[in-house]
């Protein structure tokens, strides 16, 4: 009752008397306060023991509300809700009065603040207001948000002479994300090593997409486009770039993606440059110059008679990769001999259905299933012997081809997706190599072709390096039904986690040791054309001879194949354009078979045509093996073999016409803007007047019809960008322009382009550049009344449209140079560095004793002394690499 009473004469004397009466009531009212003795105990001895723990007791504030700093806590409450603050300006004008009430009653005493104090108050009271409000308005939002994250900053005023204008304005567009845990597995098989039965690594996971716009001034502008997750380097662009008044030296700086166009015919500029480009004025000379490397490649296109007509050359070791393969060992084996009598297909298989599973990796969430890939399912020769079931190896692929499908089929380990890795392990299988277990998506029919006879499937798109490719099928076979792996009708009473089977075509790493790399065709060659037309079409193999220096389309050595067309040794050619019989010399175009007209590829009648094939046509000359075959094409990578420029002489050359009526197809990525130039015989035809171009879909629409049905052929030139850049080039120059007036303009330019190797001995054929061109340019436009008024002169004819007399006169002259080496700095290129030649191979070197075999000089080196020294074979019937040693003799 008598802290009652207490808290109640409080009440009453604040109304009476002043707040520091109240305050020193306060104190007397925490004084007589005393805590109630435990009631729980019954021994008045044991009495309450405080806490040893600090406590808090809130103290209120001093002085004026903004003259002392508020607690930021978070645990105590902010002032209540029926606190008012008043700020008024007293009589004298000189101060602000303060007061804080509740109601009418003063809740603190009153306290003023001066004119200056309360200006620098209000303005950081507003920057704090605007950054709460900016931090409340990304609260849950992406940085991607119309709401400006870095604020305009003025800085010195300096910086207005250099840039012109103090101010740094940068508006950043994207995201960024971060991704990271962890993945630990415990597998307890008693097989396994206790040290390998624990395992565990971190998964991290990070992209950057960024757009960023920055301007410093007027004059300083930065643009800036990064994506981490880009396939190519073309793809991201940055240029910075320097605009200086009309009056200043300095007219343009521009470094990052730059590019140079020229107005000429003989001098073609770059679209596609990454460097430095200045622009400078002086006086009545204007005068350009860069530096920079070289990111794209020219390109031309010709259109006779409405259609479009292209050439090509494909070197043999530029096969289409990732993309085609066989579904098994079985269709593999049989594909020479099915191809044999061309244009006749006698293969005696149709393929019913078939259904494709590949590794998810567009974030689908359609048609998912946990698939395990098996690389001997369906095999009747496995490369496991324990599966064998003593079936001959050319027997047809199916399930119940050996006793891998039994086995995995009746287990229950296997259909869990939890515990199908740890099963497979028992089994004697390893991860990567016999099998692939991953989240896959089915692909939709028309994302890839197949064919039925062959026994082969096309993909649409390129897989990537770390997808997997599984297959499902069921084909008939001289009148018996084979199915391999599961189709829809054996897994769609499954659960949806639950494991399907299937064949594995490609693992996440092919290795070249394991059967699944025969499986990918190394035959089939890109045309990078769509839509191919039988007419004109125009297909003929060379070999590149180093003896005579020029391309021969047959082999003159003695031999069963002497002087016969490359085209008809490999099997191109046994029909004419009838497809009767005999053969005319070209390319037999026998669509779904030789070649797809809709995607443009060309596929070999055989497996491995530079190979084993054409040593069979050779039948044993070891000297012309040793010479011709390509072997290691298709035993080593695509990369690995392409270094080979010994053994890679064979080219596909020709040309084709496609469909194009009124469009014109760019082929190629990223058509460079303002680099398309249309010709009608010698004339250039004006962009926007004449034809349109579409750079994003890398077409070209003909608006003036008089030109596609004109007897001139229309000839079109264009840059694109260059997926892989092997070989970096640089280019160097200058551009001077004089205007002697306004309708008088003398130019010159001089560009130098340098290519540097990626080996250091080149080969013949393959020098890089290193050349350097200049010349000169008038161009005069002026009106003439003179003209006008001869016009006139004309009966039935008056103009008042000025006449108008241009003159361009162009000059060019070409000074090619040598590109000097690591390995040899005086440019040479070499016929046969001796390097990468190879004894024979393995069935050539059995019909021959190891080391008795003497090479044939070429004709180059008749009169030369020859030594050779062998080394021990690497493996039995096969000798490694030589050495040699060539010497002149006196």
């Amino acid at each position: 009752m008598a802290t009652v009473a207490t808290i109640s004469m409080l009440g009453w004397w604040s109304q009476a008397e002043e707040l520091r009466s109240a305050s020193r009531f306060k104190f007397t009212i925490l004084k007589n306060l005393q805590l109630p003795q435990d009631t729980v105990r019954k021994d008045s001895s044991e009495a309450y023991i405080p806490s040893r723990r600090p406590t808090f007791v809130p103290s209120d504030r001093r002085g004026s509300p903004f003259s002392t700093r508020p607690n930021s806590s978070p645990l105590l409450l902010g002032q209540p809700s029926n606190l008012q603050l008043n700020v008024e300006l007293d009589d004298s004008l000189q101060e602000y009065r303060i007061t804080e009430t509740i109601g009418d009653i003063n809740y603190r005493p009153p306290s003023t603040m001066s004119l200056r104090e309360y200006s620098e108050w209000q303005q950081r009271q507003a920057i704090r207001d605007y950054w709460r409000a900016k931090s409340a308005g990304l609260d849950g939002e992406s940085v991607v948000s119309s709401n400006r994250l870095i604020p305009k900053l003025y800085i010195s005023p300096m910086f207005d002479r250099i840039f012109g204008g103090n101010y740094v304005d940068i508006q950043p567009n994207g995201n960024v994300s971060l991704k990271f845990g962890a993945r630990f597995n415990r597998n307890q098989n008693p097989s396994i090593p206790l040290s390998q039965q624990r395992t565990g690594d971190f998964d991290f996971e990070q992209n950057i997409s960024l757009n960023l716009v920055g301007q410093i001034g007027e004059k300083m502008r930065l643009n800036f486009n990064w994506d981490n997750n880009a396939n190519f380097d073309f793809e991201n662009n940055m240029k910075l770039d320097y605009t200086g008044y009309e009056e200043e030296i300095v007219r343009k700086v521009e470094a990052g993606n730059v590019s140079l166009p020229l107005n000429n015919s003989l001098i073609m500029g770059a679209q596609n440059l990454f460097g430095i480009k200045t622009q400078l004025q002086f006086g009545r000379l204007g005068v350009t110059t860069i530096a920079s490397s070289v990111r794209g490649t020219n390109d031309e296109v010709v259109v006779q008679n409405g259609a479009q007509n292209k050439r090509f050359s494909i070197r043999v070791d530029e096969y289409d990769n990732n993309r085609h393969f066989y579904l098994s060992q079985f269709f593999r084996g049989r594909y020479n001999e099915s191809l044999k009598n061309l244009p006749l297909v006698n293969s005696g298989i149709v393929i019913r259905r078939l259904e494709l599973y590949v590794t998810n990796n567009n974030r689908s969430t359609e048609n998912l299933r946990n698939m395990v890939a098996y690389m001997d399912l369906g095999e009747a020769d496995p490369f496991r012997d324990q599966f064998g079931s003593g079936r001959p190896a050319t027997a047809p692929a199916d399930n119940a081809a050996n006793t891998l499908y039994g086995q995995i089929a009746r287990n229950s380990s296997a259909r869990d997706n939890s515990q199908v890795d740890t099963y497979l392990n028992s089994l004697g299988l390893k991860k990567g190599i016999d099998f692939e277990h991953v989240r896959a998506r089915k692909l939709d029919p028309r994302e890839y072709k197949f064919n039925p006879q062959l026994g082969y499937i096309s993909l649409n798109t390129q897989l990537l390096p770390d997808q997997v490719l599984g297959v499902a099928f069921e084909y008939t076979y001289n009148g018996k039904t084979y199915q391999v792996g599961e189709l829809v009708d054996d897994y769609q009473n499954l659960n949806s986690e639950e494991v399907v089977h299937l064949k594995l075509l490609r693992a996440t790493s092919p290795s070249l040791e394991y059967p699944t790399w025969d499986l990918m065709m190394k035959n089939v060659y890109s045309l990078d054309a769509t839509q191919l037309n039988r007419e004109n079409f125009q297909l003929q193999l060379i070999y590149k001879d180093d003896e005579t220096g020029v391309d021969i389309t047959s082999i003159k050595e003695p031999s069963p194949i002497q002087n016969i067309p490359l085209v008809e040794v490999f099997n191109l050619d046994n029909v004419n354009t009838n497809n009767d019989k005999p053969s005319d010399g070209n390319f037999d175009f026998l669509s779904g078979i030789t070649i797809d007209p809709e995607t443009g590829r060309i596929f070999f009648p055989q497996v491995e045509p530079f190979g084993d094939y054409l040593a069979q046509k050779l039948e044993g000359r070891p000297e012309l093996i040793e010479k011709y075959v390509f072997q290691e094409l298709y035993e080593q990578t695509q990369t690995d073999a392409q270094q080979n420029n010994v053994k890679a002489k064979f080219y596909i050359n020709g040309r084709f016409q496609a469909s194009s009526a009124d469009e014109i197809m760019l082929p190629g990525f990223r058509i460079a803007e303002g680099s398309v130039a249309v010709y009608s015989g010698g004339t250039r035809l004006v962009e926007g007047t004449d034809y349109q171009v579409f750079y994003d879909l890398g077409r070209i629409k003909i608006l003036n019809p008089s030109y596609i049905s004109s007897a001139n052929d229309l000839r079109v030139t264009y840059e694109k960008a260059e997926l892989l850049n092997i070989q970096p080039r640089t280019m160097l120059g200058a551009r001077f322009d004089y205007r002697l007036s306004d309708d008088v303009n003398l130019g010159a330019t001089v560009l130098t382009i340098n290519e540097q190797a990626y080996i250091n001995r080149v080969s013949i054929g393959d020098e890089p550049t290193n050349n350097t061109i200049y010349g000169f340019d008038l161009n005069l436009q002026k009106e003439s009344r003179f003209l006008t008024k001869m016009t006139d002169a004309i009966p039935l004819i008056q103009t008042k449209e000025p006449s108008l007399v241009t003159f361009s006169g162009e000059f060019a002259q070409l000074i090619p140079g040598q590109t000097k080496s690591n390995a040899n700095e005086d440019g040479a290129s070499y016929i046969d560095d001796f390097e990468g030649r190879r004894r024979l191979t393995a069935w050539a070197a059995s019909t021959t004793p190891t080391g008795a075999w003497q090479p044939r000089l070429p004709r180059w080196c008749r009169g030369l002394a020859w030594s050779t020294r062998t080394t021990a074979p690497k493996s039995p019937g096969i000798p490694s690499t030589r050495s040699s040693t060539a010497t002149a003799t006196t």
